[in-house]
């Protein structure tokens, strides 16, 4: 999960999300969003491995709707 930190400089709490900071007010907030962060990478993560199980399989047509993000629709 990533990191919950505390800039004195700011008075505010940060979390990175890849290459972006995100701040927050309080401390609850930032614990929030470093879960949602978390969540969003193992989705990501699953949804890779779904896809690479597809196309071995040969059903490059599913894999290629499932990166598109046809599902979501």
């Amino acid at each position: 999960m990533p990191a919950v930190n505390y800039s004195q400089k700011e008075e505010r709490y940060w979390v990175r999300d890849g290459e972006e900071i995100v701040w927050f007010d309080g401390p609850l907030e930032a614990q929030d969003a470093a879960r949602a962060i978390e969540r969003k990478r193992a989705i990501s993560a699953e949804v890779a491995l779904i896809v690479t199980y597809f196309r071995r399989m040969g059903m490059t047509q599913v894999a290629a709707s499932i990166e598109a993000g046809d599902y979501k629709k």
